[in-house]
């Protein structure tokens, strides 16, 4: 299955256009995925780091499952620190990387996450997507992206399984 990411892929023409010279030097719009290459990486990966600010204002990244449904990322999340951090400011930066050096592939998200009580047509996805349902979840966490970028060494192979 593919995954629709047009809003994202439209999302990152809109950021590489308003991005600074700097964000693109070290991010070249030339190794940006494609809107293909983009869809079957984020449907290839299940983890990816999630970032919230801590009640002192330090950055707290943990790895955690992650969906892409309806033109957003969803995260499941217990009742922990992560959601009193985003109760308190919502916003997150998310990456999804792998590999090293030449043959590194990541996206870079940013925005303002809405805490939502788990609606049947996520956790079905959900479900779909990690094999169980996420029974544990005090609440399901919507990225609509404010800014996105990607990046693939130029040597690298997006269709890999």
């Amino acid at each position: 299955m593919t995954l629709d990411v047009r809003t994202f892929f439209e999302l990152q023409r809109q950021s590489y256009a308003r991005a600074s010279p700097a964000v693109r030097k070290a991010w070249p719009p030339e190794t940006a995925l494609g809107e293909e290459e983009l869809a079957r990486y984020l449907g290839r990966r299940d983890y990816c780091v999630l970032a919230t600010v801590t009640r002192g204002g330090r950055p707290q990244a943990r790895p955690v499952a992650f969906l892409v449904h309806d033109g957003a990322f969803w995260f499941a999340t217990g009742g922990g620190a992560r959601l009193s951090n985003l109760e308190r400011s919502p916003y997150v930066s998310v990456v999804i990387a792998e590999g090293d050096a030449g043959t590194h592939i990541l996206v870079l998200a940013e925005g303002a996450v809405g805490i939502h009580e788990p609606a049947p047509a996520v956790v079905a996805a959900w479900e779909h997507r990690h094999g169980s349902k996420p029974d544990w979840a005090a609440a399901f966490l919507e990225l609509r992206p404010e800014r996105l970028f990607s990046y693939r060494a130029l040597d690298t192979n997006v269709t890999r399984a």
